[in-house]
């Protein structure tokens, strides 16, 4: 176990922040990692012990003394023990994390992912602890998150028709009605059903927001309504036959899938096989889907499928957002989790500048680094391979980052977002 950061924390208690610049600032925060690394890193080892003494009768476990002694909630209690466990099994990571190499945010995707496992790919899962910390001390723990999703995913796709029969046993749907008279639904949806569904409800309510700003209706035209009650309003107009723009039957709904495993039906270390939003799917499934679905190829390279609008339109068409997503499952900017659907779409030289709304023109944005980018003057460079580096007004490197690809094999700088120069 790595000793105590005493001289570190022994400085950080005299610095003077009221007066500090940038750098210093950010000196600071990296020492703070480091010592909160080892804080967390010897909380999880007085966790696990905790949890042998209760084992032997000795102790109450970790929970109740976490609550009793740290002024813990019950949720956070069990987060602890969950990151404890995974430390226990995860070899290099706790010294890792004492180290400051790696946060425990990181444990904690990790031991996410782990317990949605079964024992067997858990075990396997935990032997690749190795590949697993390399990428975590290099990577923010969203995309690291992801990437074991990934590993996971592979780990799984031997067995992913079993996998599959096992959603679709689990798949349910279940309602009550209150005492209000209101509905009530609850539901857990295989991967193929609830794409179907979600993608049906969200063209629909697009549907619905366009027509009532067409009708003038105020709550569409100041940009008020409430979109989840839109949704379910959508659920009726598809599921009662009405006035639904497309209905759930034909509804529209990519799946990504890589040309080798597409074309051989076989898996393989960078097999890419989901749904739009992120959710692992057998092959056979999408070779069922395209025996009935309409095929709409999606190409990224030069000699593909042209998508460039120029300054014919303005907002990114439909083909240009599915290569988009076919590219990122999140917001482009560092370390941000929001899902592709909900960011904007954003003009890197900016339409009312000049800019052409073409493909290497566009990034997904979600709405508070949209806002950032406009308010704070920060400036985009977009290189072919997609490598963002985003400056400030100072010409301060804010981020450089690259594509959230699954399973994208990339060169070059790293995902992770540049300290600044010093």
């Amino acid at each position: 176990m790595i000793s105590a950061p005493v001289a570190t924390l022994s400085a950080l208690g005299s610095v003077d922040v009221g007066s500090a610049d940038a750098v210093a600032c950010n000196r600071w925060l990296g020492d703070l990692k480091q010592v909160q690394g080892w804080v967390d890193a010897m909380r999880a080892r007085v966790t696990s012990r905790l949890d042998a003494l209760a084992t032997a009768g000795e102790s109450f476990g970790s929970e109740q003394s976490h609550s009793r002694c740290s002024g813990m909630s019950g949720r956070e209690a069990g987060k602890q023990k969950e990151r404890a466990n995974t430390l226990d099994q995860a070899d290099g990571f706790a010294d890792a994390l004492a180290a400051g190499d790696v946060t425990g945010e990181h444990i904690d995707k990790l031991a996410n992912v782990a317990k949605s496992l079964d024992d067997q790919a858990r075990a396997a899962l935990f032997d690749r602890s190795d590949e697993l910390l390399e990428h975590a001390q290099s990577h923010d723990p969203g995309r690291f998150g992801r990437h074991v999703r990934d590993v996971a995913n592979q780990l799984a796709a031997d067995a992913g028709a079993e996998r599959e029969r096992r959603q679709r046993a689990q798949t349910w749907l279940s309602w009550k009605l209150d005492g209000d008279g209101m509905y009530e639904l609850h539901a857990r949806l295989h991967p193929e059903l609830g794409g179907r569904i979600i993608n049906a409800l969200q063209h629909e309510t697009t549907a619905m927001v366009h027509r009532g700003e067409a009708a003038g209706e105020p709550e569409f035209v100041n940009r008020t309504v409430n979109r989840n009650r839109l949704m379910a309003e959508a659920l009726g107009h598809l599921v009662g036959a009405g006035h639904g723009e497309l209905r759930p039957t034909v509804a529209d709904i990519s799946y990504l899938i890589d040309a080798t495993t597409a074309t051989t039906g076989t898996f393989h270390d960078h097999t890419i096989c989901e749904t739009q939003h992120g959710a692992g799917i057998s092959f056979e499934s999408v070779r069922a889907l395209l025996c009935n679905g309409q095929i709409t190829p999606v190409y990224i390279d030069s000699d593909g499928t042209v998508l460039d609008v120029g300054r014919t339109q303005r907002t990114a068409n439909r083909q240009q957002r599915r290569a988009l997503r076919a590219m990122y499952r999140t917001c482009a900017a560092e370390g941000c989790d929001t899902p592709f659907d909900r960011c904007h779409i954003h003009h890197i030289d900016w339409w009312e500048h000049g800019g052409p709304t073409d493909l290497k023109n566009l990034l997904p944005l979600c709405a508070r680094h949209h806002h950032l980018v406009h308010s704070l003057g920060w400036q985009l460079t977009l290189t072919p391979d997609r490598t963002l580096t985003v400056t400030d007004r100072q010409g301060n490197t804010v981020m450089v980052t690259t594509p959230d690809m699954p399973n994208r094999r990339r060169r070059g700088p790293p995902d992770r977002a540049a300290p600044l120069a010093s």
